[in-house]
């Protein structure tokens, strides 16, 4: 085993520390025993304020635990609706007078008690997502903004399921302005309230596709909200009044389950988004910005005009490509480099040049040569 500097003196500090604190707890526990102080702690040091659970403790950290979850919370809408449907019986047997507790949409029966406590557990989580997702980087548009306004609608929603307001305002805008429209004027909480609340829900399911499987469960919620709307309006096909009753009841404690597992499961990814747990796929600009680039060069190849061949300074002076040897090459192994200079071309050589040849077969230029490449290439950089 490698030994680190400072592992064995922080050891040493460690087991100083513990034999301190089982001392002190040996001791108070003694003089507690015998009576003679009344100052002695109450609790051990496990129950101190750095030991306390933090809110996101109480975040699922799991995903069978959601599905846990929502699987008791549609077993339990499943209880309450066969409640309701034999309520009737039930209040016949029993000889109970009133059997509205056990109804679905009555305000003030078990259904939506249990809506109530759903609904006020899913404003709690949307609050925690807002504290922590307000602190995204990235987030210039302020996105955010949307979950406060989730856990505002949540509660509003969670009084609304114990009272009934929404009855109550389509009464009152009914009688003030003498308009109703669909079935007990229900025209009025569908557009003063509803469409808030339908918004912040879309708002929320296009802030959370990162996490699928929490969009999955809010788009099933949205659904079930639809039909319950759907149901209770008459819109459905269903002739029997008592079974649209419980279809638009049971869809709608239903929406309200999967609206409190999806934002469960977002604030299991928010937190351990924030903590650096979960891989997030990177945006691959660069692959954008090489597209980007290989099209505008496309594009100015097509558009610039076709250079025309322009005769070079070395044909010009008589020499050609193919007569032309590389002066310097890199080393290679296979390949002999010679050094020897380009090979003049004799159409263009005189008879006083041929004199100038060296013993070892290079050819060397004249001064007259010399002096028309220079003239030749000073007239090319003019051009």
């Amino acid at each position: 085993m490698v030994n680190f500097p400072g592992r064995d003196r922080r050891r040493r500090v460690l087991k100083d520390e513990v034999l301190a604190a089982s001392n002190k707890q040996a001791a108070l526990r003694a003089v507690s025993d015998d009576g003679l102080s009344d100052d002695a702690p109450r609790y051990s040091d496990a129950a101190g304020v750095e030991n306390h659970p933090q809110v996101t403790d109480f975040v699922p950290r799991r995903y069978r635990t959601i599905i846990t979850l929502l699987v008791a919370g549609l077993g339990a809408t499943s209880g309450l609706a066969a409640l309701d449907y034999f309520a009737a019986a039930i209040g016949q047997a029993c000889c109970v007078r009133s059997v509205d507790a056990l109804g679905l949409t009555a305000p003030g029966s078990l259904a939506s008690w249990v809506s109530a406590v759903v609904l006020l557990i899913a404003s709690a989580a949307s609050l925690i997502i807002y504290a922590i997702r307000r602190h995204r980087i990235d987030d210039f548009r302020g996105r955010y903004r949307v979950w406060l306004g989730a856990s505002i609608a949540c509660l509003a929603m969670s009084a609304n399921s114990v009272t009934g307001l929404h009855q109550t305002f389509a009464d009152v805008a009914t009688h003030l302005t003498g308009w109703s429209a669909l079935r007990d004027g229900a025209v009025w909480w569908l557009l003063v309230p509803g469409l808030p609340i339908a918004w912040i829900l879309i708002r929320g399911l296009f802030d959370m596709r990162e996490c699928r499987f929490g969009a999955a469960l809010l788009s099933a919620g949205l659904l079930s909200y639809a039909v319950a709307v759907a149901a209770y309006l008459g819109l459905a096909p269903i002739a029997d009044l008592q079974i649209r009753s419980l279809t638009a009841g049971t869809a709608l404690l239903a929406g309200h389950w999967f609206v409190l597992a999806s934002v469960a499961s977002y604030a299991r990814f928010v937190v351990l988004d924030a903590q650096g747990l979960i891989a997030i796929p990177r945006r691959t600009v660069a692959k954008k910005v090489e597209k980007s680039a290989s099209k505008t060069a496309a594009r100015l190849s097509t558009d610039l005009p076709a250079v025309k061949a322009t005769p070079s300074v070395l044909s010009a002076g008589g020499y050609s490509r193919s007569s032309i040897q590389p002066a310097k090459t890199p080393a290679d192994s296979s390949r002999w480099v010679d050094g020897s200079r380009p090979v003049r071309d004799h159409r263009y050589d005189s008879d006083e040049d041929d004199e100038d040849d060296s013993a070892d077969g290079g050819r060397k230029l004249s001064k007259a040569d010399r002096k028309k490449l220079r003239k030749l290439k000073t007239d090319g950089r003019a051009a």
